[in-house]
């Protein structure tokens, strides 16, 4: 039950909801876009959490209860071309250099065929493996390879002493394969059950895997939640400088001024004030936006411009029972967090050595969200039922 619209100081186990009229009911905001669009998303990013935890805790009993030696023949060498799937930053191309043509003492020869040394000296001088010549440094006997059997058509014997090299250009790619199975298909299900564990079983020991994918997931759902709410707040400020565009002037201040130039473009060449508009509204978000503050940039403005009778910061949640604030510190708490983890992910050297550095929990995020939640609703409440009102020289909304 949604009781985001109960009385401050309420106690969350014996609060009785009254009627819908009431300043203790809950409110429905559907009817505010803003923060529909915001509800909606955040469901499609829980929604992936729970699938997604779902497929962790499958294939996590299904690797600790799969034999390895069940595993073991399973391949993916026969993807055709068709299903191979990757990128010009995915290739790697490296340099070979190989002996194609020399003449080698016993003992390296022995080394190249993987045979005895002496079994190679006895055939040798039996004449068996081929030509055989005196080194002229040191007077030791050498043989020519490769065997007759291995040589191209146009094979040719360099001089004693010297050693012909082939150069071999080595193309790699990271590729992605298609594998497709009919899970109705009892026979294929089988056969995908064990090439998906194969691929599990290949990214490391189960337990640490584990670790490592919930931490990437909570992180990235984290993150989709805060860009979220940052579009969320946009908006609003949007859906407010709507209905009252007298705010941008306020807010931008008297002094600012456009050309004839931008008004040409800003008006779709003079035919549409509506055009105008949305021009001064999109200048106006960036300028929030470009503060460095963004989100508490955009808070204050909404708080500034159009005097919200109730600050948004006067939030609350309710987490395992126990009632907790979403206040200004709150946030920046949130926000500092985001920071890290941004960093953290764009860290190459993070990256590569698989480090999770500043971990994630799943108790912090599930606060993270609903702390953001609670600042959305108490602003999405505000402007919804009017709560609020423009500059005095305006008048009220």
């Amino acid at each position: 039950m949604d009781m985001s619209g109960l009385p401050e100081g309420a106690n969350i186990n014996n609060i009785e909801i009254v009627n819908d009229d009431s300043s203790a009911a809950p409110r429905n905001l559907e009817g505010f876009s803003p923060y529909a669009a915001y509800v909606a998303r955040s469901e499609e990013i829980e929604e992936l959490i729970s699938l997604t935890s779902i497929s962790y805790a499958l294939s996590q009993q299904l690797l600790l209860s799969t034999p390895p030696e069940q595993l073991t023949d399973i391949t993916f060498d026969n993807s055709t071309s068709e299903r191979r799937s990757f990128s010009m930053a995915d290739v790697a191309i490296g340099d070979i250099l190989g002996m194609s043509a020399g003449w080698l003492l016993y003992e390296e020869y022995a080394q190249k065929t993987g045979r005895n040394p002496q079994d190679v000296a006895n055939q040798a001088e039996a004449g068996l493996l081929g030509p055989v010549r005196i080194r002229p440094p040191d007077g030791a006997p050498v043989i020519l390879w490769p065997p007759e059997s291995e040589r191209e058509a146009d094979f040719k014997a360099p001089e004693i002493g010297f050693r012909s090299i082939k150069l071999n250009v080595v193309v790699k790619a990271k590729v992605a394969a298609d594998l497709t199975f009919d899970p109705s298909d009892p026979v294929q299900a089988e056969v995908a059950q064990k090439h998906f564990l194969k691929l599990a079983s290949s990214l490391g020991e189960v337990d640490k895997v584990v670790k490592r994918a919930e931490f990437l997931l909570f992180r990235a759902a984290f993150l989709l939640q805060w860009t979220s709410f940052e579009v969320f707040l946009r908006e609003t400020i949007e859906e407010l400088l709507v209905r009252h565009p007298q705010v941008i002037l306020d807010s931008a201040g008297k002094k600012e001024s456009l050309s004839y130039g931008q008004l040409f473009s800003m008006t779709n060449k003079l035919s549409s004030i509506e055009s105008l508009r949305q021009e001064l509204i999109d200048m106006e978000i960036e300028r929030l936006r470009s503060n460095g503050r963004s989100i508490h940039g955009m808070i204050n403005f909404l708080k500034s411009a159009f005097r919200f009778k109730r600050d948004p910061y006067k939030a609350w949640y309710v987490y395992k029972g126990k009632r907790h604030e979403a206040t200004y510190s709150t946030l920046i708490d949130i926000k500092e967090r985001r920071n890290i983890l941004v960093h953290e992910a764009s860290d190459a050297r993070s990256a590569i050595l698989g480090k999770e550095g500043q971990g994630l929990s799943e108790e912090e995020y599930v606060k993270y969200i609903l702390a953001l939640r609670s600042v959305a609703y108490s602003i999405s409440s505000s402007v919804h039922f009017k709560k609020y009102e423009v500059q005095a020289s305006n008048g009220p909304a």
